[in-house]
């Protein structure tokens, strides 16, 4: 879809929404201290603020310039920042399933008890009428005690792909058979062994997350809340859940309606290059690889063998330039002279620039669906989460290529980077996906503003699934399945015995006559 349209999309759906829903009052509460996170939810809320509402937004990333309509309620300095500072190593440790530890189970020790702030307490205590809450679907759930004290209808937004626990917000179910959990390396096309554990994993990461709920959170949210009952019965009464997903790269899965797929909602087609940057870019002969592991994991901390397995590889590329995020003084001495290391880079600007031919990255969902916007292929070095799970997808798709950390050789990486240069297929598969994915009726931020106002206008019900109310063993045709099971097995028995008992009596009487005539005889 041609950008000025779906510019024009936004502008009348946000202009739709502030005379048909006149401004409201939203609270969004966003505890997590990653910036990642906060990348979509920033332009989340300042789009509702643009659009003629009030929003109260608690966080630890203030904007960068004052938003009429935005009042930011910083929670910064309160936690150790999630930015530039994690090591590899470390990232290692929260491969699969170990994530749910991490975000269930130490995470709400501590954004839970920023519940005793003073600038939480007065949220927790306004007398102050909010119209909905915004919030993340993560790792805990210990904040919907304050939209229950408020009254307020809840409106979630999962930052990936769906959590296998994130589908009962909405009495929705992940189907194993198809749809793999983001803690697997799997995608839509799967064997049965694969199946067989993705449900393994997606039962077993619901039951983790359910249990640390009730174990963790909910004990620190009644601490500060009053009259809490359980979280769990918030929890599965959302009105709307904003998903980072699409059908162009997750697959097609039959959901509800009130799961709405906003992949790509932070992407800002207005961000501009430094000129020194810009320079750079132009300058290159053949085009310009782009390398950065995000906003979390420093590519300073790979060990020295890599970074230098990384120079090797990149200083054979003597008809391209690299740019590369990281800090030089922080580097083993040795960069190849094609190589500028900056510590920031504008990463969408970057990737939109016709000559970025591929992106080096760690398989983060905001970066790559930067890429994927603005299609370029990609290498990915995936470290944690549901890095590896993306980059799986990606390259079943054909458009990436998936190195495993822990094997980071200048044999491996110089050979990725002869196949996603020189091979025109991945660039081919790259620009379908993107065309698919660009190719909607709305923004994504228009779609995001649209159905929260449905919300503030109609409430949740009219999405919510009509399965709600049902057991799970009716949810699931258990019983029905049971039942045609004894009927297949009894009816078949009853016509096995009464056609004993016909072949019983039969013989019988044959016998008896027989006896007869031997005696008449």
């Amino acid at each position: 879809m041609d950008g000025s349209f779906t510019k024009l999309g936004t502008i009348l759906v946000i202009l739709a929404g502030v005379w048909i829903t006149e401004g409201s009052k939203i609270l969004a509460i966003f505890p997590y201290q990653g910036r990642s996170h906060n990348i979509m939810f920033e332009p989340i809320v300042i789009g509702l603020a643009r659009a003629g509402h009030s929003v109260d937004v608690v966080s630890h990333f203030p904007p960068k310039e004052p938003v009429e309509g935005l009042n930011h309620i910083s929670l910064k300095g309160t936690l150790h920042f999630y930015v530039n500072n994690m090591t590899a190593s470390f990232a290692r440790t929260m491969m699969g399933v170990k994530a749910i530890d991490f975000i269930s189970y130490q995470e709400p020790n501590d954004l839970c008890n920023l519940m005793r702030l003073p600038q939480l307490q007065n949220v927790i205590n306004t007398d102050k009428k909010y119209d909905l809450m915004l919030t993340e679907v993560f790792g805990t759930n210990c904040y919907l005690a304050v939209a229950h004290k408020l009254k307020l209808p809840v409106v979630g937004v999962v930052t990936s792909a769906m959590y296998p626990w994130a589908y009962d917000t909405v009495a929705e179910s992940p189907l194993a058979s198809f749809i793999p959990c983001q803690f697997t390396p799997y995608t839509n096309d799967m064997r049965f062994m694969e199946r067989l554990e993705n449900l393994v994993i997606i039962l077993y990461s619901k039951f983790l997350f359910f249990y640390y709920d009730k174990t963790v959170s909910e004990p620190i949210a009644k601490k500060y809340i009053d009259d809490l009952t359980s979280l769990n019965d918030i929890y599965l009464n959302f009105s709307l859940v904003l998903v980072n997903s699409h059908r162009s790269i997750h697959g097609v899965r039959s959901t509800s309606p009130a799961i709405v797929d906003v992949a790509g909602v932070h992407i800002d087609e207005t961000q501009q290059l430094t000129k020194e940057l810009e320079e750079f870019l132009n300058s290159s002969k053949n085009g310009v690889v782009y390398f950065s592991m995000g906003s979390m994991v420093k590519s300073e901390s790979f060990s020295k063998e890599q970074i230098l397995a990384v120079y090797d590889s990149f200083a054979e590329l003597s008809d391209y330039k690299v740019l590369w995020k990281g800090k030089m003084e922080e580097m083993p001495t040795g960069l190849p002279p094609n190589v500028k290391m900056v510590p920031w880079i504008p990463q969408y600007a970057t990737l939109r620039h016709p000559n970025v031919k591929a992106f080096v990255t760690h398989g983060g969902l905001m970066g790559t669906l930067e890429a994927i916007h603005a299609g370029v292929p990609m290498i990915g070095i995936p470290f944690f989460a549901d890095q590896t799970f993306n980059i799986a997808g990606y390259a079943h798709r054909g458009f990436a290529i998936h190195l495993d950390y822990e094997t980071l050789s200048k044999e491996s990486f110089s050979e990725a980077l002869r196949k996603v240069l020189k091979n025109p297929d991945y660039q081919s598969n790259v620009d379908r996906v993107s065309r698919l994915f660009k190719d909607r009726p709305l923004s994504p931020l228009a779609e995001a503003i649209y159905w929260i106002e449905y919300v503030i206008r109609n409430g949740g019900e009219p999405l919510k699934s009509s399965g709600r109310h049902l057991y799970w063993f009716q949810y699931y045709l258990i019983d029905v399945g049971l039942f045609l099971l004894a009927v297949a097995t009894l009816v078949p028995l009853a016509i096995f015995l009464f056609v004993k008992k016909l072949m019983t009596l039969f013989s019988g009487t044959r016998n008896n006559n027989v006896q007869i005539k031997k005696k008449t005889s």
